[in-house]
């Protein structure tokens, strides 16, 4: 097969190399070049060579190869090629480290680019630092999406739904449908009919869909669309929108009454606020029935919560809430949404509605809250009648992550009155979280030790908590 005519052969570089004139060898039919005027008489060296060879080289020593004229040229010592050598660099690869940092690295040559390996005083080798980085972004950011490759994804239009008779099996596994053990579900991005075992998957659809909750999908959508789940989560999750209830006045019903079960975390982020706001006031209208300025100062993270209890001698405990962690720069964590059932023994008897706010002393306290599931056990008074009441709690909490002791602060709402012992089961509401924040591998460490960016939604959570804290400078 025939060189082309466009390109340099490597033997007509040993040429070069012999002659000191371009006149003597040159082949116009070879190199394919039109022919020009004659231009005036030029040095007899190469012209403008890069490696600022000799005007006279002195070719008398007998340079016979091209690979004996390239070793001419100067460039920097090269290691030794040995079996320790060649050890040394696969060590460095495997353990994606330097044999030697103390070593003096080479830089590469301007001849070569393929200098990976640097050479130390002692004449060993490693392998240079560049070529074990990585250099490409994190495969959740926007900018490691290619979007001319996902764009058919991007781009879908909602489908339009199979009807439940279309096949009386699963679109995938091919297993027949049964009322109890494998019922019909829809995937949401392509409208088809799988089984419960084909559709375990929760994924956030495309902006055209308009959902921000995650959406059940069958396994093969859902290894279409996990690539883009980054994307999507840091642009269409609800944790991204602003706040849709940020008013909190008497104007609004919730503003004055919380309800005991949130069904989404927007709720509970309200809720918080409305308590948290509620706190201030009383705090400063009766300081000595507030929680000690210390205790809130020193606080690792605040639980709140909004409970229902009711019964006589046994009382049964219901509500839901969410918790936040304090950072070691003062600022607040992301919310994560929390499930309290409980039951109380004692003299005591009616019913009344709770707002609860948990002071997390300690960093194990903000470890239990961060368990899937944990207890708490404790003593306390309460006394409420009409629409304003106390009721101050010292509990010790029991999780898989830890322990720790937290004081509690309730301002509630009914006609109650008793002695009791408390104990609760306080659970994390995965599911809140997954419709809030769109992320099925998102945990509740992740949320409270900071890992997860402030959500815009709960923006109304934190003026109340700044509010709150500001207070307690000024005192």
């Amino acid at each position: 097969m025939s060189a082309p005519k466009d390109l340099l052969s490597y033997a007509s570089l040993t040429k070069l190399g012999k002659q000191s004139h371009y006149d003597e060898d040159f082949d116009s039919e070879f190199w394919g070049t039109p022919q020009k005027k004659a231009e005036p008489s030029q040095p007899t060296s190469l012209r403008q060579d890069p490696y600022q060879v000799s005007a006279e080289p002195n070719y008398a020593d007998g340079y016979d190869s091209a690979e004996e004229y390239c070793t001419s040229f100067p460039s920097k010592t090269q290691p030794e090629v040995n079996l320790k050598n060649v050890l040394g660099g696969l060590v460095a690869i495997l353990t994606g480290r330097n044999k030697n940092n103390g070593g003096t690295q080479t830089p590469p040559s301007s001849s070569s680019n393929m200098s990976f390996l640097g050479s130390g005083n002692d004449g060993d080798s490693f392998l240079h630092p560049s070529v074990y980085i990585p250099s490409a972004p994190p495969l959740l950011e926007a900018e490691a999406i290619n979007y001319s490759t996902y764009r058919s994804v991007l781009e879908a239009e909602p489908p339009e739904w199979l009807p439940d008779s279309y096949t009386t099996i699963c679109m995938q596994c091919s297993a027949p449908f049964s009322a109890v053990t494998r019922g019909r579900h829809h995937c949401r991005f392509c409208g088809g009919i799988f089984c419960r075992a084909c559709t375990k998957g929760r994924s956030l659809l495309p902006v055209k869909f308009q959902q921000r909750d995650p959406q059940r999908v069958c396994d093969a959508c859902y290894d279409r669309l996990d690539p883009l789940q980054g994307l999507l989560i840091s642009s269409i999750s609800n944790a991204t929108q602003l706040a849709k209830h940020d008013v909190i006045d008497w104007t609004c019903a919730r503003g004055w009454l919380n309800l005991p079960v949130g069904l989404s975390m927007d709720h509970e982020i309200y809720k918080a606020a409305n308590t948290l706001r509620s706190y201030c006031q009383v705090a400063r209208l009766n300081p000595e029935k507030s929680i000690p300025q210390a205790i809130l100062r020193g606080a690792n993270g605040l639980a709140i919560l909004t409970v229902v209890k009711a019964g006589a001698l046994l009382t049964y405990k219901l509500g839901t809430g969410l918790v936040v962690a304090r950072k070691s720069d003062g600022s607040w964590s992301a919310p994560s949404a929390i499930l309290s059932i409980g039951l109380g023994w004692g003299a005591q008897i009616g019913g009344e509605l709770m707002d609860f706010i948990i002071v997390l002393h300690g960093s194990n306290a903000v470890k239990t809250f961060s368990s899937r599931m944990h207890f708490s056990l404790g003593a306390g008074l309460s006394a409420a009648a009409g629409p304003v009441g106390r009721v101050l709690e010292a509990d010790l909490r029991a999780g898989e992550k830890g322990s720790g002791m937290c004081y509690t602060y309730s301002c509630s709402k009914g006609a109650f009155i008793g002695v009791s012992m408390e104990g609760n089961f306080v659970a994390t509401r995965m599911d809140a979280n997954l419709r809030f924040y769109g992320d099925p591998y998102l945990t509740t460490t992740d949320i409270l030790m900071g890992t997860v960016e402030r959500p815009k939604a709960a923006t109304p959570l934190y003026v109340a908590l700044d509010e709150l804290y500001l207070k307690l400078q000024q005192c």
